[in-house]
């Protein structure tokens, strides 16, 4: 309330009775009884006398902030806003020091702002009132809600979160405070002072809002476990939160849970059974479980409810990719590509054709059609609204992969041009200069992205890809052991660690880091593989190297590398045909892998089938190795020696 609305209450029964007000012998006495008569008249609805007698007030003190203040307010009220806005300004220049004349000016302008034109002009400057009003009276904490719902509106977080935590010093045990100063956090990318907020909230009581914020938290960071926990205890206050259960679900599949994944996919719906989200997480959750025709079936279903669903369209071509069907999956992509568009939503159709291009160029890649998967990621960076450096990494790859130096260097220019800091890109640009004759120039880079990048892990796993490349395993090493002092649990470092370490013969060095790279992640397959092959191949513990690719194929039952593995090693225990039988599958998966050949090779000639046997070592010379893992020597020994065998005659009966 103004400070001269604070008439006394005998005063204003005087003036309700009739009474006959005594003679003023000042101005400031006259200001003030015309004041109150002007009050008196606005809360009786007489807006006409009561602005005339704020007039008389203002002529007898003129310089008073707050007779302009209320002056202002009536205006306001009977929606004259501009003259209001003129008479809370020359109030505020009168009298800069009342808090009451700065705060009808700010909520002038604020209810000003919602009926015209220059909205986000006029909250500005409300918001700057605002700021003044609480400058001159620290305790407003209403104003202070005010300003922080001006500054969310105006996506101003850095601003709203100070309004936030000027409230709590008022306020310490608001909790409502604390949940809109963690989003402000967010929003702002300052995860770790908006975990705080959200905890703080829960200290002083539990809310599902606050337990839902922990848990996307966590998600983004990584951490799904901790996300789960969180999500979990926001569903035990919330259990019909259709929001936390798709948010639930959605971690769990990241985190390759899948099976409870398909359970709160299939909450949701009891919940809500039209819930579109829902429906297609339920058809990615029964991908993932390799159910793979329930998963078609709903995806047709959803494509039956609406044949313009590009989502359920695109699900049905993620089938059969987890089918590993790469062939299938390049014809669906293309007919994709292919369909009309008409009455499409051009940015939505756009989107879905990019993400149908960057799929048919990883399809290409694994069909070994490298030159026309470089083509397909080009495809997909031209549809791309935000410039990507991702897509310009992969078509460099495939550029390099299809031995078209030339524009893979012309590529990586351009990359790096719009993309200077992309570490990526850096170490790619040192890859194609080597690849392309120029080791000096390879070497001056990498050497100054290492120099640059001795305190951050990430670039020196780029150095060290970089070395592993081309074959400098020690280079690649030193790297790797700096980054595992940084960052001694980050398992892409650790398995980079034991690769090379692997290929250094140094077996039981590299053992021990893959093993810690299973304590943080137990359920990588691509770590349980590695080790699991790796055992298998020198023969050592092979039973538990079994076991480790066995659970490496569970959780992901089509990849035609964990077939290998498995085949191998069941060869190493001396299971002849079973590890045929393995091998094969992985050939029908990896038709051009010249390893799996070489496999094949060895025990076709275990069972005595030497012809079939250096057919297949032929093959493995004429495959693909990208990692050069396949000793060419010892398989063309092995073929002279099967050559020879063959060629020598039979002893007669």
């Amino acid at each position: 309330m103004p400070m001269l609305c604070a008439i006394p209450l005998l005063a204003l029964g005087a003036m309700a009775a009739g009474a006959t007000a005594p003679a003023v012998p000042s101005s400031k006495a006259e200001a003030y009884y015309h004041f109150s008569l002007g009050i008196r008249a606005r809360l009786t609805g007489d807006e006409r006398t009561a602005l005339d007698e704020l007039r008389k007030a203002q002529r007898a003190d003129p310089r008073s902030g707050e007779i302009h203040a209320e002056v202002a307010r009536l205006l306001r009220e009977t929606g004259r806003l501009e003259e209001a806005v003129a008479e809370a300004l020359e109030g505020t220049r009168l009298d800069p020091k009342s808090a009451e004349a700065q705060l009808v000016l700010a909520e002038t302008y604020y209810r000003a702002s919602a009926s015209g034109e220059g909205g986000d002009a006029l909250l500005d400057k409300a918001a700057q009132a605002y700021e003044e009003a609480v400058k001159l009276s620290p305790g407003d904490a209403e104003s202070l809600l005010t300003l922080a719902d001006i500054y969310r509106r105006r996506q101003q977080h850095a601003q709203a979160a100070s309004a936030w935590q000027r409230f709590l010093a008022m306020d310490p045990g608001n909790v409502e405070a604390y949940l809109q100063l963690g989003q402000h956090y967010l929003a702002q990318g300052q995860t770790k002072e908006a975990a705080a907020a959200f905890q703080r909230a829960l200290d002083l009581k539990p809310s599902p809002q606050a337990y839902q914020s922990l848990g996307a938290i966590y998600a983004r960071a990584q951490q799904p476990d901790e996300a789960v926990s969180y999500y979990g205890k926001a569903l035990e206050l919330e259990p019909g939160s259709v929001l936390v259960r798709l948010s639930l679900c959605e971690t769990l599949l990241r985190a390759h849970r899948f099976a409870e994944a398909l359970v709160q996919a299939e909450g949701v719906l009891q919940l809500d059974p039209k819930n579109r989200f829902a429906l297609h997480l339920k058809v990615q959750a029964l991908r993932e479980t390799r159910d793979f025709a329930a998963a078609d079936a709903l995806a047709n279903t959803l494509l039956s409810a609406n044949p313009r669903d590009l989502d359920a369209a695109f699900l049905k071509i993620t089938i059969i990719e987890a089918r590993r069907d790469w062939a299938a999956a390049a014809q669906a992509l293309s007919t994709a590509l292919a369909r009309s568009r008409k009455d499409e939503d051009p940015d939505q159709g756009r989107l879905h054709d990019q993400r149908l291009w960057l799929h048919l160029g990883l399809a290409r890649q694994e069909l070994g059609a490298h030159k026309d998967a470089a083509a397909a990621f080009a495809q997909a960076r031209a549809l791309d609204a935000e410039p990507d450096s991702d897509l310009y990494t992969w078509e460099i790859q495939a550029l390099l992969r299809a031995k078209d130096l030339a524009t893979a260097a012309e590529r990586v220019r351009e990359a790096r041009a719009r993309f200077p800091q992309a570490l990526d890109l850096t170490a790619l640009d040192a890859t194609v200069r080597r690849e392309s004759g120029h080791a000096d120039e390879a070497e001056q880079i990498i050497v100054k992205l290492r120099a640059d990048g001795d305190k951050d892990a990430a670039t020196l796993l780029e150095v060290a890809n970089f070395y592993r490349r081309g074959h400098r395993y020690a280079d690649a090493e030193s790297a790797l052991r700096r980054a595992h002092e940084l960052e001694p649990r980050n398992t892409a470092m650790l398995f980079q660690l034991g690769a090379v370490l692997e290929r250094q013969k140094r077996w039981d060095d590299s053992e021990t880091f893959f093993r810690e790279a299973l304590a943080v992640q137990p359920n990588s397959p691509q770590i349980l593989n590695y080790l699991g092959y790796m055992n298998a191949d020198r023969g050592v513990r092979v039973e538990e190297a079994l076991t480790l690719i066995e659970k490496a194929l569970a959780l992901e039952p089509e990849s035609g590398a964990y077939l290998d593995s498995l085949g191998w090693a069941n060869f190493r225990l001396g299971r002849i045909e079973l590890a045929e039988q393995l091998i094969r599958k992985a050939i029908a998966q990896m038709e051009h892998n010249a390893v799996v050949f070489d496999h094949l090779g060895d025990v076709l000639q275990r069972s005595g089938r030497l012809k079939e046997a250096v057919q297949n070592w032929q093959q493995a010379l004429t495959g693909e190795d990208e990692d050069e893992e396949l000793d060419q020597a010892a398989v063309q020994a092995k073929i002279r020696a099967a050559q020879a065998s063959l060629a020598e005659p039979k002893p007669s009966r």
